[in-house]
């Protein structure tokens, strides 16, 4: 849900400044802290409000406690044609972009590339990094599974994740498309932004209650479950990530639920599964490029004068919020202010 209230515009720059330096307060080094700083705001740039730099309060939390490693290393490994990367424990926007680049590294010289990740923090929006791959001319997936916060009706707890998946392709002369779902109808973020700037309403098809019954306050649904996509499908495409994700993976622990909790959801160890495929070597770029096009374009002239694919409204935003800023809406300047005050690097950017 991004903002509609008021709210003040910062640069992306000087949140970067202040963002990398907020991490390194917890013993991040600067290339680990300068690549998640670069991961969160241009999530916000994008205008993924609910994933991008309103999750910085959370992540210094869980390195404070030691929940996530901001010492980590990732160490890759490769067995049998799937490549291996072991997070270290460390933060997500710094695991997820060491595996997007080794990956696309590898990708230079093979058709596929498939990497199980373990040991991760939580990646936020997906389509961060997918998006990274496909600006370099790559075609990319990445899934994740996440701690059971989702359930359909007349369930007594959550039963399973919303297990985001996102895909990226380049599309030549345009923005690269770049599609990024939970299996929920909203992500619980949306939910945490909600109760976070006082709205007391969300609708109906959200989430559950505790009791099972859909409901539209907010502070009962951070206790119960969202709901899944077009029901049952949902459920199964969920599914599908945890067989991705999870069992090729190894996890067998449950992650925990997030029922009675009123945090963001951020697990601090979660696990993932990228594909980074080479147009070049799976089917030639001409090929691809020509497909992509046709495709695209019959899609485009179908869907009416106001047509657009995933990708190009974040696109458009990420080039207005450059030039504009970034809104923070009060609430979340507010914890912005108080977690900088904690660390002791002031939130004292001025508003553009």
């Amino acid at each position: 849900m991004n903002s509609t209230v008021a709210a003040d515009k910062f640069s992306a720059k000087a949140l970067k400044r202040w963002t990398t330096a907020v991490l390194a307060t917890q013993g991040m080094p600067a290339t680990a802290a300068t690549l998640s700083a670069d991961v969160l705001v241009r999530t916000s740039l994008r205008g993924i409000d609910t994933h991008g730099i309103s999750r910085l309060p959370s992540y210094v939390e869980k390195l404070a406690s030691g929940e996530v490693n901001p010492h980590s290393v990732p160490k890759f490994e490769e067995r049998a044609g799937l490549l291996h990367c072991d997070g270290d424990g460390g933060l997500g926007q710094f695991v997820g972009t060491s595996a997007v680049d080794r990956a696309v590294e590898l990708a230079g010289s093979a058709a596929l590339v498939a990497c199980s990740i373990v040991r991760t923090g939580h990646l936020a929006a997906l389509g961060t990094f997918v998006l990274a791959a496909a600006e370099r001319g790559f075609f990319s997936i990445l899934c994740q599974r996440t701690p059971p916060i989702m359930a359909m009706a007349g369930a007594t707890a959550p039963v399973i994740g919303n297990n985001p998946i996102a895909f990226a392709i380049p599309v030549p002369g345009r923005a690269p498309l770049v599609f990024d779902m939970a299996h929920s109808v909203v992500a619980r973020g949306q939910v945490v932004q909600a109760l976070r700037e006082g709205v007391d309403t969300i609708p109906g098809d959200w989430a559950l209650g505790p009791d099972g019954t859909p409901t539209t306050d907010p502070a009962l649904a951070l206790r119960g479950a969202m709901q899944p996509i077009a029901g049952y499908k949902g459920i199964g495409l969920a599914m599908l990530v945890e067989c991705l994700a999870g069992s090729l993976s190894g996890a067998v622990a449950d992650l925990g639920s997030g029922q009675g909790s009123t945090g963001q959801g951020s697990a601090a160890n979660v696990s993932g599964f990228l594909m980074v495929i080479n147009p070049d070597l799976a089917i030639g770029r001409g090929a691809f490029d020509a497909s992509v096009n046709a495709w695209m374009q019959t899609f485009l002239n179908g869907s009416g004068p106001r047509a657009r694919y995933p990708g190009q409204r974040q696109a458009s935003c990420e080039r207005e919020r450059g030039e504009q800023g970034i809104p923070i809406p009060a609430g979340l300047l507010a914890e912005l202010r108080s977690l900088g005050t904690r660390v002791k690097r002031p939130f004292d950017l001025h508003p553009v």
